[in-house]
C-alpha cells in the first residue's frame, strides 16, 4: 500500500498542508491500479486490519454516495478552502473586482500550469456576489468529482466488490474511515490486560514484568513506535486495544539478541532479559530500526 499510494508514482497528488493525497488527475499509470487499492481499501475492513490510507473523509464520502462540500476541500487544500470561505463572507460591493475571479481552476502538473475551466466559457464568466456560491460549488465539484471521475469509479468498483452492499449504508463517512485506519484511543494497561504468552512465559513471569514496567515508562512516541513495530501500524482498530491479541513468547539465544516481531499475527518474540537496562536498551534498539535493514 505504501509503495502504490507514493506520490512519485503520479497516482495521487499529496498535498504538504494537510499531509493528506488525493487522486491525480494526470497519471501515466494503468487505471485498473486504481481498482485493486479500492480492492484492498475493502480487505482492510472486511478483515479488520489497518491500513495507512492518508485520504480527507471526502473519499468516505463518496463511497457511501455523499457530496463533497467545502469543508472537505478545507481539509484537503486548507488554504484554497479559506480563499473560498472569504469569498463566500464578503460583505462589501466590489466583490468582483477585490477577488478578480472567473471561473476557472489553475493547476500544475509536472512543471507545468493549467487554466481548466469549471464550467463552458467559464473564462469569460467573471465571479460576482450573485454567482459566488456556484463557483465554489463547481471548484469543489471539480477537486472531487469531475477531474477524477474515471480513477474514482474503479477505486469504489473495487471497494465495493470486497464491501458492497446495505450494510455499509449504517456508516457514517469517519466511521468508515476509522475501519480503514483506525483511531489514537490508546489504553495501554487494556493492552497488558489483552496479551496473551506462550511457552514458559506467564503473566508475572520475570522477564514479563521487566518488559511492562519498560513499556509503560517508555514516551508516548516511543509505544506508538512500538504499535508500528509489532503490529505495522501505530493506531488502534477501531474496536480498541483489546482487539490487538498481542502475543508474547519467548526465544532462544542469550541476552545479546534483539526482540522479534511477526506482524502478522501481532507476535513478540522475546528474548529472556534479566535486568531492566538490558530489556529497555534492546527494546528500543529493535523499534527504533522497524524498517529496512538499518542493523545489518
Amino acid at each position: 500500500m505504501k509503495e502504490l499510494l507514493d506520490p512519485k508514482y503520479g497516482m495521487f497528488r499529496y498535498y504538504e498542508e494537510s499531509r493528506l493525497i488525493w487522486f491525480s488527475n494526470k497519471t501515466f499509470e494503468d487505471i485498473d491500479l486504481f481498482n485493486l487499492i479500492g480492492i484492498i481499501c475493502g480487505l482492510a475492513i472486511y478483515n479488520l486490519t489497518i491500513v495507512e490510507l492518508n485520504f480527507p473523509v471526502a473519499l468516505y464520502k463518496k463511497l457511501l454516495k455523499r457530496k463533497p462540500t467545502l469543508d472537505d476541500l478545507k481539509e484537503l487544500m486548507p488554504d484554497v478552502g479559506r480563499s473560498l470561505q472569504q469569498l463566500l463572507d464578503y460583505t462589501e460591493d466590489d466583490l468582483e473586482e477585490a477577488f478578480c475571479l472567473n471561473f476557472t481552476i489553475t493547476e500544475e502538473n509536472y512543471g507545468a500550469t493549467e487554466v481548466l475551466e469549471l464550467v463552458p466559457n467559464g473564462e469569460d464568466i467573471n465571479v460576482n456576489q450573485s454567482n459566488r456560491q456556484d463557483f465554489v460549488n463547481a471548484y469543489v465539484d471539480y477537486v472531487f468529482n469531475t477531474s477524477v471521475a474515471p480513477l474514482f469509479e474503479c477505486f469504489y468498483a473495487g471497494f465495493h466488490k470486497v464491501c458492497g452492499g446495505k450494510v455499509l449504508e449504517l456508516f457514517q463517512p469517519n466511521e468508515l474511515q476509522a475501519m480503514v485506519i483506525g483511531n489514537t484511543n490508546y489504553d495501554w494497561t487494556e493492552l497488558e490486560k489483552s496479551t496473551e504468552y506462550k511457552g514458559e512465559y506467564w503473566a508475572d513471569h520475570p522477564t514479563i514484568r521487566l518488559f511492562w514496567e519498560v513499556f509503560h515508562n517508555l514516551p508516548l512516541e516511543k509505544k506508538k513506535q512500538f504499535l508500528l513495530f509489532l503490529t505495522g501500524s501505530d493506531r488502534i482498530p477501531i474496536l480498541g486495544m483489546k482487539s490487538l491479541k498481542l502475543v508474547i513468547q519467548p526465544t532462544g539465544g542469550g541476552e545479546h539478541y534483539l526482540p522479534v516481531a511477526h506482524t502478522c499475527f501481532n507476535l513478540l518474540d522475546l528474548p529472556k532479559y534479566r535486568s531492566l537496562e538490558t530489556l529497555r536498551e534492546k527494546l528500543l534498539q529493535a523499534i527504533d530500526h522497524n524498517q529496512g535493514f538499518n542493523l545489518a
